[in-house]
């Protein structure tokens, strides 16, 4: 006696699930690549320390002000 192979479509479909799924992964990898490349362009002006300085500057602004306001206070 001879046993048949049946196809086993379980099999089959755990299969192609794993497939779809890999698809997905790799299409939605290169879409990450593309926003954080566009990202990482978009602040590569930061890099060379422009955010520090504006920081500071806005700091040093915010100090010349209270002092100002201070002055103001004393004279009325």
């Amino acid at each position: 006696m001879t046993e048949t192979k049946k196809f086993n479509w379980s099999m089959a479909a755990v299969v192609v699930s794993l497939v779809a799924q890999a698809a997905a992964l790799v299409f939605w990898g290169g879409g990450l690549s593309s926003r954080v490349a566009a990202l990482e362009a978009r602040t590569a002006p930061l890099a060379d320390g422009t955010l520090a300085r504006l920081d500071e500057h806005t700091l040093s602004v915010s100090k010349a002000l209270e002092r100002l306001e201070g002055k103001e206070e004393v004279r009325r």
